[in-house]
C-alpha cells in the first residue's frame, strides 16, 4: 500500500492523491490516503466542503483515519528553492508499503493516466446541471460568442506569501484571446476568491474586458472552468486542477511564464507542456510584502531568544 498524506487546499489535495495514487497503480499497490491537518483555508463550499473525499465522494472509501500499523516506509518529497522540477523519479522507485509526503504537483506524475484521473474526480451531478445550466444561459444570451473563463488568485494570503502575479499577466492573456476571437466575439468569465477590491487586479479586468459574472460556491467554480473550451490560469493548482480536468476536444488553455513562490519561483511542470505561455512576473506589492513579513518573523525570533520569557 501506499499512503499519500493530503495536505493544504483543494487543488493541491487533488494533485497529491492523483500522482501517488497514479504510483500505486502502476506498481500495482493499494493506496489510501490520511488528511494532514490544515490551517490555510482559503475557501469552502457550504455543501461539499474543501476536502477531496467530500467534493468527490467516489474517493471517500479510501480515507483513512490513522496511518496502518504496517507501513514501514517514509517518502518526503524534496522540493527546494532550487528544484528544477517537481517531478521526481525517486517517488516512481518506492517500495511498498510506504508513506506519501509531499504535494508531488506534477503533471508528469499521471499525464498517461488521464481516463483514471478524471473518473477519481468526477463532480456530483447536482454541480455539473447547476454548470451547464449556467454556461447554456450564456449562450443563449450572447449567441456566437467564445466564452473564456479567467481564474484569479489573489486573496490576502497569496499576497502577503509574495505568490501574487502582477496584473500585466491577465492582461496580457485577455489581448491574446482577442487576438485570436476578436473583442466583439468573446465573453470573458472572471473566477476569483477574494472580493474584487477598487484598483485591484479583478476590478481591473471588469472594467477593461466584456465580462459577466457567473461565480457560484467553490466547486461549482471548478467545475465549470473544466466545461469550457477556453481557459486563462493562473500560479493556482485550483484552476491548473481544473485545467487539466476539461476534456473538450479544442480546450485552448493560457499559463503564466513564472510561478512566484516566496522570495522564490516553483517548477513550472505543474503545468501541461502543450498550455500557452504569456509572460507574467511576480506583483512587486506582494513581494515587498512577504519580505517585510520574513523580517518580522526574524526579529521575533531574536527577541525571543534574548528575552525568553517575555512572550
Amino acid at each position: 500500500m501506499l499512503v499519500a498524506n493530503i495536505s493544504d487546499q483543494l487543488g493541491n489535495q487533488m494533485f497529491a492523491y492523483a500522482s501517488v495514487k497514479t504510483i500505486a497503480e502502476r506498481k500495482g499497490y493499494s493506496f489510501g490516503f490520511i488528511r494532514a491537518r490544515n490551517d490555510h483555508i482559503n475557501d469552502t463550499d457550504p455543501r461539499y466542503g474543501n476536502e477531496i473525499h467530500t467534493v468527490f465522494p467516489q474517493i471517500k472509501k479510501e480515507l483513512l483515519q490513522e496511518l496502518p500499523s504496517d507501513i514501514k516506509y517514509t517518502f518526503t518529497e524534496n522540493v527546494t528553492p532550487y528544484s528544477k522540477m517537481f517531478f521526481s523519479e525517486k517517488a516512481l522507485q518506492v517500495k511498498n508499503q510506504t508513506f506519501m509526503k509531499g504535494h508531488f504537483i506534477s503533471y508528469l506524475y499521471f499525464s498517461d493516466n488521464m481516463e483514471h484521473v478524471r473518473s477519481w474526480f468526477t463532480f456530483p451531478d447536482e454541480v455539473k446541471e447547476i454548470c451547464r445550466n449556467k454556461l447554456s444561459g450564456l449562450q443563449q444570451k450572447y449567441p456566437g460568442r467564445q466564452l473564456i473563463a479567467v481564474h484569479f488568485r489573489t486573496g490576502r494570503d497569496y499576497t502577503r506569501q509574495g505568490f501574487l502575479l502582477s496584473s500585466s499577466y491577465w492582461f496580457l492573456a485577455a489581448d491574446y484571446m482577442i487576438k485570436k476571437y476578436g473583442k466583439n466575439n468573446i465573453l470573458f468569465l472572471p473566477f476569483y476568491d477574494a472580493r474584487a477590491k477598487r484598483h485591484g487586479a479583478v476590478h481591473r479586468f471588469l472594467k477593461r474586458y466584456p465580462c459577466e459574472i457567473i461565480k457560484g460556491t467553490l466547486v461549482e467554480d471548478m467545475c465549470c472552468m473544466t466545461m469550457l473550451q477556453n481557459l486563462i490560469v493562473c500560479n493556482s493548482s485550483f484552476s491548473i486542477m481544473a485545467g487539466i480536468l476539461n476534456s473538450h476536444p479544442d480546450k485552448l488553455v493560457l499559463r503564466p511564464s513564472v510561478y512566484p513562490s516566496g522570495a522564490n519561483y516553483q517548477p513550472n511542470d505543474c503545468f501541461p507542456e502543450d498550455w500557452i505561455v504569456i509572460r507574467a512576473k511576480r506583483s512587486p506589492h506582494s513581494h515587498h510584502l512577504y519580505k517585510r513579513m520574513v523580517i518580522k518573523g526574524h526579529m521575533l525570533a531574536l527577541i525571543r531568544r534574548i528575552l525568553p520569557g517575555a512572550f
